[in-house]
């Protein structure tokens, strides 16, 4: 059975992934991209890149984000349909985080009652690196049956995949309605810096420390507990750290990312870990603000 994939720009995959992932796929992969609105101009979120959103944010400038219309999933999933994929998987940021699942599931109901292909919606409960991954997981299965893929993919997105990440401020969480179960936090904002992560898709505390270096520290000590789980948990699967930072590029980024680069590249990681770098997407990016780092620990496909 032909098999097509659906994602959303929270995975930033770039022009070259995008096409690697078609070809692979016989052209039946796609994209359907969040909004970003900075200072009123409203764009594509491909169409900004992240100095734009982080110097527009630094100056003091509204930036929003929106999710995509049901009709702009309903236009993807026809287009690949009509060229010949009998069946759809799309994979969505997180639900706790975006109505986009929500508008996913909706275009499925949509269009599955037009004719005979099926469409299976999954929530990541991730985000960014972590939904690329699970992108990656599902292009990789592709030629399995599609309850089976689905069913894979939902599990590899429970089990399978880590996020942190330590923002400058909680401001910017806390004005995008994104800051979960680390809302206890916002009170005490002045006297702690937090290590944040992903629990359910939520966005929750995982550790509390006086000062950003530390943060850093503690964040680099998680990947390597998580990194040695799952080498003890997945033997003979690769592992991958993807470090992030919400500048144009990692020297942009500055000392808190190159102390996060050198602390990782120091770590005794299980043999054979891939570590690579990687900006996060502007959408995401509106939420996290300026100054942010993180990273993900996932199996590899």
């Amino acid at each position: 059975m032909r098999i097509g994939l659906v994602t959303d720009s929270t995975a930033r995959l770039g022009p070259a992934e995008a096409q690697r992932l078609r070809d692979e796929l016989a052209g039946h992969f796609d994209i359907v991209e969040l909004t970003v609105s900075v200072d009123g101009a409203e764009r594509p979120d491909s169409q900004w890149s992240p100095a734009d959103v982080c110097t527009a944010m630094a100056a003091g400038l509204p930036v929003t984000t929106s999710m995509p219309a049901a009709g702009d999933f309903a236009d993807a999933y026809r287009r690949l349909i009509a060229d010949g994929a009998e069946a759809l998987i799309v994979l969505t940021l997180s639900a706790e985080l975006s109505g986009t699942w929500q508008a996913a599931r909706a275009a499925a109901d949509e269009v599955m009652a037009e004719g005979d292909a099926t469409i299976a919606v999954i929530d990541s409960r991730t985000i960014s690196a972590g939904l690329a991954g699970a992108v990656a997981i599902a292009a990789a299965g592709a030629q399995l049956e599609p309850d089976q893929l689905a069913a894979e993919v939902a599990d590899w997105c429970s089990e399978e995949t880590r996020a942190f990440f330590v923002p400058a401020s909680l401001e910017y969480l806390r004005r995008g309605g994104r800051i979960g179960a680390a809302s206890s936090l916002i009170g005490r904002a002045l006297s702690i810096v937090p290590v944040l992560g992903l629990r359910d898709g939520a966005v929750v505390p995982l550790a509390r420390v006086r000062t950003r270096a530390r943060a850093e520290e503690r964040m680099a000590a998680l990947l390597l507990a998580s990194a040695q789980e799952f080498a003890d948990r997945y033997p003979g699967r690769g592992i991958e750290i993807v470090l992030l930072h919400a500048e144009e590029t990692a020297a942009a980024a500055g000392a808190p990312f190159a102390r996060l680069h050198e602390q990782v590249s120091a770590l005794p990681l299980p043999e054979g870990t891939r570590v690579s770098s990687a900006a996060i997407s502007t959408v995401v990016t509106a939420h996290v603000g300026p100054g942010t780092v993180g990273a993900f620990v996932q199996t590899a496909p």
